[in-house]
C-alpha cells in the first residue's frame, strides 16, 4: 500500500510563522500544472506502480484550494480510474476559498476529505499570523462543506500563541460545535527563515514559555476527550471513522510519492525531496524525458536510520513501539540500546506498557515526544 501526496506551492499572503514552501506569485499555476502532471507521468513510468494498492492522495500546500479545478482534475484523473481502492483523497483549503461552487466541483471530481485551515477563533491572532479569514469565516467554511456534502472534514488549531484576547477554552468549545471529525492542532513553531523567526531573534515579539504551552496542550487533550475524539498521534484527533488514512503511512513507515516543488517521497528505503523552486522545478519538467530527470535529491537510509524513524514516528502515537517488531526489523531495541534512559522514563511514568512487549508515551507527556524519543536514538 502507499500513497501520493501533491504540493500546491501557492498562497494569496505569506502567513508571519509559515515555514512551508510557497509562492504568492500565482501567475505561473497553468506551467505548474503541466509540471505537475508531467512528474505523475514520468515517475508512474519509471516505477510501474500497481495503483490498486494506492490507498491515499493528499493535496497539501501551500494552498491547495487556491489551484484551478482544471489542475487538480487532471491529476486525479489519471490515477483513480485504475485505483479502485483509494478511499481517501483530502484537499487542504483556506476558509475563504470554501464556496458552494468549489465545493461542489471537488466532490465530483473525487476528493471526499477537507482539511481546513482555521488556525484560531481568536481575531487578535488571526490578524497577527496575516490570515485572510475572520473567526466566522472559519465556522461558516466548515458549516458550509457539511451541507454540500463532504463527510469527512478536519481542521487545524495552532496553540501557544502570544497575546490571546480570548481563552483558549473559548476557542476549544467553538472548534468542538462544528461538524468535524478530525483535528489537527500544532505548537506554534518559531523557524528561523519566518517573518516570525526574525521578530523574536530581536526581540520584538515574545512567544509563550513552555509551562504555558503545555498548559495549553493538557487542556486541549482534556477538551477532545470530553467530546468524542480519539488522540491518536501528539499532533491529532479523530472521532469513530476519521482517522486519516494518508498520514498512517508516514507514521507508520509505508512509502509514499511527493510530487511537486519542495515534496518529499519515500520508497521504504530510500528519501528525497523535489527542489523547493517554482522556475526551477517548471523549467526542469518542461526539459524532462524520464524520471532520471526529475529535479530531486535522494538519500538511502541505513538500517540504523530506518530504526531512529521508526522509534519516532512510533512513539508519537497512541499504538506505540513493539519492541519484538523492532528487533525483528533492525537488530535492535530501545531498552537494550539505550537501557539507562528507557528505565529512567519507565521509572517516571513517561513510558508505559499496554500490552506484551508494546509500550507508548503516556499521554501527558507526548508534548515532549521528541525530546524523548531523541534521548533512545542509535548513534
Amino acid at each position: 500500500m502507499f500513497g501520493i501526496y501533491i504540493h500546491i506551492p501557492f498562497c494569496r499572503t505569506a502567513c508571519h510563522y509559515c515555514d512551508f514552501h510557497f509562492s504568492t506569485n500565482t501567475q505561473t499555476m497553468e506551467a505548474m500544472e503541466a509540471a505537475l502532471v508531467k512528474e505523475l507521468e514520468l515517475r508512474t513510468a519509471e516505477e510501474k506502480p500497481d495503483l490498486r494498492q494506492l490507498q491515499s492522495i493528499y493535496f497539501g500546500g501551500g494552498t491547495p484550494s487556491l489551484f484551478h479545478l482544471s489542475g487538480l482534475e487532471a491529476l486525479l484523473t489519471r490515477m483513480l480510474p485504475h485505483a479502485p481502492h483509494c478511499t481517501e483523497i483530502t484537499l487542504e483549503a483556506n476558509p475563504e476559498d470554501v464556496t458552494s461552487e468549489r465545493l461542489e466541483a471537488w466532490l465530483k471530481m473525487g476528493i471526499n476529505r477537507l482539511s481546513i485551515g482555521l488556525q484560531s477563533f481568536d481575531q487578535h491572532q488571526l490578524d497577527w499570523m496575516s490570515r485572510q479569514h475572520s473567526a466566522e469565516d472559519a465556522a461558516a467554511a466548515v458549516h458550509l462543506a457539511a451541507e454540500a456534502g463532504f463527510t469527512h472534514i478536519s481542521a487545524d488549531l495552532i496553540y501557544g500563541l502570544p497575546n490571546r484576547t480570548q481563552s483558549f477554552e473559548d476557542e476549544l468549545e467553538q472548534f468542538v460545535a462544528l461538524p468535524v471529525d478530525h483535528l489537527s492542532a500544532y505548537i506554534l513553531t518559531v523557524e528561523d527563515r519566518t517573518v516570525l523567526g526574525r521578530r523574536v531573534e530581536r526581540g520584538a515579539q515574545n512567544v509563550p514559555d513552555d509551562e504555558a504551552v503545555e498548559a495549553e496542550f493538557q487542556q486541549l487533550c482534556r477538551a477532545m476527550t470530553d467530546a468524542g475524539f480519539e488522540h491518536y498521534e501528539v499532533s491529532n484527533w479523530a472521532k469513530p471513522g476519521g482517522h486519516a488514512v494518508h498520514n498512517q503511512h508516514y507514521w507508520s513507515g509505508l512509502p509514499y510519492w511527493g510530487i511537486g516543488p519542495g515534496a518529499h517521497g519515500f520508497d521504504g528505503t530510500r528519501r528525497y525531496a523535489n527542489v523547493a523552486n517554482n522556475p526551477k522545478y517548471i523549467r526542469a519538467l518542461d526539459g524532462a524525458s524520464s524520471a532520471a530527470d526529475l529535479p530531486c535529491e535522494g538519500e538511502a537510509l541505513t538500517p540504523t536510520d530506518r530504526y531512529n524513524e521508526s522509534l519516532m514516528t512510533g512513539l508519537r502515537t497512541a499504538r506505540g513501539i513493539d519492541l519484538t517488531n523492532l528487533d525483528n526489523r533492525f537488530g535492535l531495541r530501545p531498552d537494550v540500546a539505550e537501557p539507562e534512559a528507557w528505565k529512567q522514563f519507565l521509572d517516571r511514568g513517561i513510558l508505559k506498557e499496554i500490552g506484551g512487549d508494546v509500550y507508548r508515551i503516556a499521554e501527558s507527556h507526548w508534548v515532549m515526544t521528541d525530546a524523548i524519543a531523541a534521548e533512545l536514538f542509535v548513534a
